[in-house]
């Protein structure tokens, strides 16, 4: 009984301390002044328990949250001594603790940090993901470790989707990547998924961010040298599915005392394919027409890849940031497609056989410059950015159609198109982060202006000359100005509760112009996006977060683009210059659990929705793809990311993501309201044989899902990875092998009243990969060994 009462006397003493957490503020600083960043900082009790660590950010600062009492400070760094110290913390402590450390000597011994990184952290609008060691993705792109990555994934044409809601946007090392929806796939598919080292989901972005993009934003962050001295990293990675690919890369790191570049330079030839089989039937006054058409593309594409990024400590209150990306990609595409009329018996009546290639030219290149000051020992700071973007398209395509009826060829046609696209973005933004003592302020604007000019020719093959078609020839300038504020407010309400609060207004002005169309769409509009934060930390293992935000999605340049392009004589596309933006009211009601488990029910409305959609070319045989604000879309669903650790060696991953879907859409005197259950499940399983192998076998499942009048059949994809660390783990050697039973497809059907089509689409998605990485370099300090800390997404935010 005396042992039983000493239990829960102990338990009421525990309870009662974590009860009066404070939170404790630190700097960090050589002998010299100087901030330590990426210093490790850890607390223990006087018995030496680990009681929890963090990391500096770029100044040097940290933060710790703990009970009041007695402990040992300790902070560790590479280049630095060891600093312990002990410290007594108490509710009135309100003062930051200074921190000196003292060069260390080359004989240095080896600092170890036991602590494993988790999979994710929650935070107050994020949702930080480390994927760091994603042995099955090791030599493949970062696009293919998003779609297996807890909380994202694909929807039709690569379309990445979060918590059930398109429209997301991109940011490389918390610089946004001015891409078009259709170009973000490939932009992400020239990074190597190995050089990535935590993912951030931001589904509700705060006032800060922009309100562009319905789904919110992913953040990649990408590894960054830690010691002073510089760093020389190469790969080379082949791939081989039906066809081969060859992709390459080196990358330079830098970091002096002041100054820190980081340089790489990437290398692609892909080769792949695509085969599509479509049916289309439609009902007019009784009579039924049904097509069949098989398409089988070949794809050959080279690119080449620049990143920079230049970081410069001005002084002890400045840093200056500089960052250009460039990306240079050309290719061909030669196609043989077959279209049939079918009649009622299944008989052939017409036969078009066609012949293209398509050859394209694309640029896309940005520059960033970003500058930093902090105006005082509260770490009030100015931020201030610029940035300038530009994409140049040339696609030229050529056909060759053969049209024969049940038994003999009829005539022949040649068609030829070229199509040319430059456009430009320019931004510039400044930002105030003003912390108090009992309130933070955050407020800010922004101007951005982008100009697109487009060129389309096309051309019939007549009298033995090319002539000019007038019909499908056009030009189309486009021209958009945004201008917007924001001001935001964080406080702690109470002892276990964070409010923070936003508001952002923005200003959007539009013109579209089509000279050969003599069209002139003008659209200027005023939106509000209030966004909403509440956290209550229940207890040491649980805590609850609710969040609103209100976002826009405005359409790609090329869905605005009235211009006619043809996929086969049977098919083509047409942008609409009259397409609005829609907008969604997005509520999130997040549990963590352990800081590991997260279950998130969410809900999500969207006005305006606006889609793609076919419809029937009167009096020809063709169906045309077009963009219309169909109506409204709503889900509501949950997402659960449960990570769990079988033992030291062998680790298991689950995600699941279920969601009812509502479409109340109508156009063409057509009204419908599709809905539907759509789950995924998505899971991985590591194991960690000895410390220089580990494998992983991952792989989701998708259900049928809606969208809009699109039903998507299932799918599924299983990979499995190896990586193999040697010379003293200066190289690796990794293989894998992704879609091992090529289930990864897609399947749509189209349901109107009188009309009914769909597709069935194979890509080369079963690749074989081997990689090889090998890195170099000299350092200040040697490192004895692997320097691990669990709060390394923080850092890589610094």
């Amino acid at each position: 009984m005396k042992q039983l009462s000493l239990f829960f006397l102990s338990l009421f003493i525990h309870q009662v301390l974590m009860a009066q957490s404070i939170e404790v503020h630190g700097e960090v600083k050589d002998n010299q002044q100087h901030p330590v960043r990426n210093a490790d900082v850890i607390l223990r009790d006087v018995q030496q328990k680990l009681i929890t660590y963090t990391a500096t950010d770029s100044l040097g600062k940290f933060t710790l949250k703990v009970p009041v009492g007695i402990y040992i400070l300790e902070v560790h760094h590479l280049a630095y001594q060891k600093l312990a110290k002990h410290i007594q913390l108490a509710d009135s402590l309100n003062e930051p603790i200074a921190l000196i450390l003292y060069p260390a000597e080359e004989s240095l011994s080896e600092v170890i940090i036991s602590a494993q990184k988790p999979l994710l952290e929650k935070k107050l609008d994020r949702l930080v993901i480390n994927v760091e060691n994603r042995s099955a993705f090791a030599g493949n792109n970062s696009f293919e470790l998003l779609k297996n990555t807890p909380g994202i994934y694909t929807a039709r044409d690569d379309q990445l989707q979060m918590l059930g809601k398109s429209g997301v946007r991109v940011m490389l090392n918390g610089r946004l990547q001015y891409l078009a929806t259709n170009e973000i796939s490939d932009f992400l598919k020239t990074i190597a998924a190995d050089e990535i080292i935590t993912i951030e989901l931001i589904t509700t972005p705060p006032a800060n961010f922009e309100a562009e993009g319905n789904a919110g934003y992913i953040n990649i962050i990408t590894k960054k040298e830690r010691k002073e001295g510089w760093e020389l990293k190469t790969a080379l990675t082949g791939y081989q599915g039906k066809y081969s690919r060859l992709m390459s890369r080196t990358g330079f790191q830098y970091q002096g005392e002041q100054l820190r570049t980081d340089i790489s330079y990437s290398y692609g030839k892909i080769n792949s394919f695509e085969a599509i089989k479509q049916f289309n039937a439609f009902s007019n006054n009784g009579i039924t027409q049904r097509y069949r058409s098989f398409n089988q593309e070949l794809r050959r594409t080279y690119y080449h890849t620049v990143r920079n990024q230049i970081d410069w400590q001005v002084n002890k209150k400045s840093v200056l940031s500089f960052a250009l990306r460039t990306m240079i990609k050309e290719g061909e595409r030669p196609g043989e497609n077959k279209n049939f009329q079918l009649g009622e018996a299944g008989n052939i009546l017409q036969k078009i056989q066609s012949s293209s290639l398509e050859e394209r030219a694309y640029l896309n290149y940005g520059t960033d410059i970003f500058y930093e000051y902090t105006l005082d020992s509260l770490k009030k700071k100015m931020m201030l950015s610029g940035s300038y973007a530009g994409f140049s398209t040339n696609n030229q395509q050529g056909f060759s159609n053969r049209y024969f009826n049940e038994y003999v060829s009829l005539f022949q046609e040649q068609l030829r198109s070229d199509f040319k696209n430059q456009s430009e973005i320019t931004a510039f933004k400044a930002d105030f982060y003003l912390p108090f003592k009992k309130i933070t302020w955050e407020t800010g604007l922004k101007y951005a202006q982008t100009k697109t000019d487009n060129s389309f020719l096309f051309e019939n093959f007549d009298s033995l000359q090319w002539q000019i078609d007038p019909n499908l020839s056009n030009d189309f300038l486009y021209r958009e100005q945004n201008a917007a504020v924001y001001i935001s407010m964080q406080k702690n309400i109470a002892e276990k509760w964070k409010l923070k609060v936003g508001l952002r207004g923005e200003y959007t002005s539009t013109e579209g112009d089509s000279p050969s169309l003599n069209q002139l769409t003008t659209y200027h509009y005023f939106k509000l996006f209030p966004t909403f934060y509440l956290q209550y930390g229940v207890n040491d293992q649980y805590q609850m977060n609710l969040s609103y935000a209100r976002r826009i999605n405005r359409p790609d340049y090329s869905s605005l683009n009235p211009f006619i392009t043809y996929q086969s004589p049977l098919f083509s596309n047409q942008g609409n210059p009259l397409l609005r933006p829609e907008f969604t009211h997005s509520l999130e009601w997040n549990h963590t659990l352990k800081n590991r488990y997260v279950i998130t029910p969410f809900y999500n409305y969207t006005q305006a929705y606006y889609s793609e959609f076919p419809y029937q070319i009167e009096g020809t045989q063709e169906t045309r793809y077009t963009f219309g604000n169909l109506g409204s879309h709503q889900n509501v669903g949950v997402q659960a990311i449960l990570p769990f650790k079988i033992n030291k060696q062998i680790n298991w991953q689950h995600s699941l993501l279920g969601l009812y879907q509502q479409y109340i859409i109508s156009y063409d005197s057509i009204q419908e309201k599709p809905e539907g259950v759509f789950w995924r499940y998505q899971s991985s399983f590591t194991v960690e044989l000895n410390k220089n192998l580990n494998i992983e076998i991952s792989g989701y499942y998708e259900s049928k899902s809606i969208q809009a009048f699109y039903e998507a059949d299932d799918r599924a994809d299983v990979s499995i990875g190896m990586n193999y660390s040697f010379w003293k783990e200066k190289a690796s050697l990794s293989l894998g092998v992704s879609d091992i039973f090529y289930t990864n497809r897609a399947k749509v059907e189209i349901n109107y009243p009188n009309q009914s089509l769909g597709f069935y689409r194979r890509n080369d998605t079963r690749l074989f990969k081997i990689g090889f990485n090998y890195k170099f370099g000299k350092h200040k300090v040697k490192e004895k060994k692997s320097f691990d800390s669990a709060s390394e997404e923080e850092q890589q935010r610094g």
